[in-house]
């Protein structure tokens, strides 16, 4: 077994001296100088992470240095010429779970198989000639494949790897052939400190044992390990969320990631199971006060991260989901079929899916079409929906405003005048939606046009959707 690296927490002139470090890099250098004022400022709620000779900005991201952020900053300085690419993906290789996970986003899908190894080699590698940098290997349970470690060695160095798990079945043995394979992230589902209550949201007994073990096994293999708890509303308000992250400290995990229940898969339409103000609070709450701290791990919220502050949501257009079955889909979270890569391929169902989202939306795509997708799931009867009914909740939940981030980065709006006029009544024209057929521009000062008057399309609220930016500072 190799030698465990060494990890280190970076706050204050470090980071600031780190930061500076990335000016090196001549892709970071061809960032506008106002964006990089900009992450910076958004940054400082964050805490780096060093382990060995990389450090971790979130386990969103590639570790820098490495060839995979290097990819990732080409993506980033194309943005402003409107082009997009699939920077992150996850592929969830089978559907077979021992667990039964009252959130689970995978649920309520046949069961085809698993993904067939060739196809998925085939895949990988056009992936990152697309231009993608961070691949999640999920599923289901993707331990459960034999073959894993051989998917993961198809993944060259212009990536960095993930793996999301419960932890069922991993071994020592088992951990050492991932980490020659080249995996880097080791993501382990546990949530909660109690282990009655974490088998019970699991469905499974013993879960909590598998996940705290593998977490374990995980950071002394020298994985960046990382803790991923989806919190409920109880679990904020009676203030266990607080005691988790003391169990997380313990555990020595270097990052805790919160997600709030999203209402897809088996709990589909549900959008009472979201967070609602002071629960994100809270939780930005925590966010704040674990990155300001060296003794606790790294905390990402993803509503935080995700809001339209920074970096919104990025589903259908640098972030995408491959499904068992190959359907391709914006997001683990968003069941919208845009085509297989055993029939169409992956580049031509990413292209159908980019050329209908556009631009990355300002919060999570769900939250505004929880209603339309709940319904057609009562049609259906299965997720992913139908290829007819994805197109046309997609084109009813337009993405009409942008993030901070992308607006920053100069990425131009690409509504044509017919389209604005089918979203709803156009704002008064600022910035680059006065010139919207004049080609790129940075959009700073303009929102775009008008959200669609759709009662069933939600424009806002729920979990982070509901804080406005002075909530934030």
């Amino acid at each position: 077994m190799t030698e465990v690296p060494e990890a280190k927490n970076i706050l204050g002139v470090k980071k600031d001296l780190l930061l500076v470090k990335m000016l090196k890099e001549k892709e970071v250098r061809s960032l506008p100088k106002s964006f990089l004022f900009y992450l910076r400022e958004q940054l400082k709620y964050e805490k780096f992470v060093k382990l060995g000779n990389r450090y971790i900005i979130n386990s969103q991201l590639p570790p820098y240095p490495s060839p995979a952020f290097k990819q990732f900053l080409k993506v980033g300085n194309a943005v402003r010429e409107g082009k997009t690419a699939p920077s992150s993906v996850h592929i969830a290789v089978t559907n077979a779970c021992p667990m039964d996970c009252w959130h689970c986003s995978n649920a309520n899908r046949e069961d085809k198989g698993d993904l067939d190894l060739d196809v998925l080699k085939e895949t990988l590698g056009k992936l990152q000639d697309m231009g993608n940098s961070l691949i999640g290997i999920t599923g289901g349970e993707p331990l459960l494949r034999d073959d894993l470690e051989e998917i993961l060695s198809a993944i060259d160095e212009r990536s960095v790897k993930m793996l999301f798990t419960t932890g069922y079945g991993l071994t020592p043995e088992r951990a050492q052939k991932l980490k020659d394979a080249g995996l880097f992230y080791a993501v382990v589902s546990l949530d909660h400190f109690i282990p009655e209550k974490h088998d019970k949201v699991r469905g499974f007994e013993g879960a909590f044992q598998i996940g705290v073990d593998a977490l374990k096994l995980f950071k002394e293999t020298g994985f960046y390990t990382v803790a991923s708890t989806v919190p409920s509303i109880e679990m904020i308000e009676s203030g266990e969320i607080w005691e988790f992250v003391e169990f997380a400290k313990d555990l020595g995990v270097h990052e805790i990631r919160f997600l709030a229940p999203i209402p897809t898969g088996k709990i589909v339409g549900q959008r009472e199971l979201r967070w609602q103000k002071d629960q994100a609070m809270e939780m930005f709450e925590i966010h704040k006060r674990c990155n300001a701290d060296r003794e606790y791990p790294r905390v990402t919220v993803f509503g935080y991260i995700e809001a339209e502050s920074f970096l919104g949501c990025t589903a259908g257009t640098f972030h995408m989901f491959i499904e068992a079955d190959g359907t391709v889909t914006p997001c683990d979270m968003i069941p919208l079929n845009f085509g297989n890569i055993y029939s169409c391929g992956i580049e031509k169902s990413y292209n159908r899916m980019a050329d209908t989202f556009r631009n990355p939306r300002y919060d999570c795509f769900v939250r505004a079409a929880v209603t339309l997708i709940g319904k057609a799931y009562e049609e259906e009867g299965k997720l992913p929906l139908s290829r007819e009914k994805s197109l046309e909740i997609a084109n009813r939940v337009k993405n009409w405003k942008m993030s901070d981030c992308f607006k920053e980065l100069g990425m131009p709006y690409t509504w044509t005048e017919e389209e604005l006029k089918g979203m709803g009544k156009k704002k008064k024209a600022q910035g680059c939606m006065s010139a919207i057929n004049e080609g790129p521009c940075g959009g700073k000062k303009d929102d775009g046009p008008a959200p669609p008057d759709d009662p069933e399309v939600e424009t806002g609220g729920g979990c982070f959707g509901s804080l406005s930016k002075d909530d934030m500072k």
